[in-house]
């Protein structure tokens, strides 16, 4: 989908997909019975009703695959932003207890990567790519932490748990990175897009009717919703229904308000 739609405001996007979807079906099922005289005996109704019923199931099969697959996308995306946050949280309360300049300095240059990671790196996510400089600021935070020179037994005990969450924090931000670049792929949203309209195409031959004009209307509308639903959240990080920074935000102010040499939690 373009990067255009999710600008959109929510119900603007449903309003697109959902009621989009049901004028489109009504009027192809108006068009086709104004050019099209014909009676079509009943035998040949029920043959055309029993074949809509097999596209339908097969596409809807299609859409429930994809939403199932957007979601899991998105799960994935906020564990990714979550994990990392705390990861950093809890590096930043071992830095501070660690106590000495250099791990002040390695707890300086880890806050300011979260900061780049909200003012930079996220605008460049919701493009589909990564910032350079937030990895610039990353590296100089790992090599601050590489200067740890421990002395005393607290120290020494301290280090192996920095360790652990600095190698965590490179693990969560691939993830981020990655999941920020998934997407239903162009193919399958064409392979959708034909399905759903071929559905609709052997209820034309059914009379104009009011109920008949209902039923295509409530099948248009159901599969519009799943179809907003999965454009919704089709990019984990754009859009108004996309992962937030909220968790670096949080970590930013705790750390701001942490008192220095304090090892309270993040």
């Amino acid at each position: 989908m373009p990067l255009w739609i999710y600008e959109l405001p929510n119900w603007q996007l449903g309003v697109i997909a959902a009621v989009g979807l049901m004028a489109l079906a009504l009027g192809g099922h108006a068009v086709f019975q104004h050019f099209c005289r014909t009676i079509f005996p009943e035998s040949d109704r029920n043959q055309a009703i029993a074949l809509m019923t097999v596209i339908a199931t097969m596409n809807s099969l299609l859409l429930a695959f994809s939403a199932v697959s957007v979601w899991d996308a998105f799960g994935t995306a906020d564990r990714a932003v979550s994990g990392e946050a705390t990861t950093i949280g809890e590096l930043s309360r071992d830095l501070r207890a660690f106590g000495s300049p250099q791990s002040r300095q390695a707890d300086a240059r880890l806050a300011a990567y979260a900061r780049a990671v909200v003012d930079q790196e996220w605008p460049a996510m919701q493009q589909g790519g990564e910032s350079a400089a937030t990895w610039t600021d990353f590296e100089l935070m790992f090599d601050a932490v590489a200067t740890l020179d421990p002395v005393a037994p607290r120290e020494m005990a301290l280090m192996p748990e920095i360790w652990a969450r600095a190698n965590e924090a490179v693990k969560y931000r691939r993830a981020r990175l990655e999941a920020s670049k998934g997407r239903v792929p162009d193919t399958l949203w064409i392979v959708v897009s034909i399905g759903t309209l071929l559905t609709f195409i052997p209820a034309f031959v059914l009379p104009r009717r009011t109920f008949n004009r209902v039923g295509i209307a409530m099948l248009a509308l159901s599969m519009g919703l799943v179809l907003f639903f999965i454009a919704a959240l089709d990019r984990p990080f754009v859009g108004k229904e996309s992962v937030s920074p909220e968790p670096f935000v949080l970590f930013l102010r705790d750390a701001a308000e942490a008192p220095a040499g304090s090892s309270a939690r993040h």
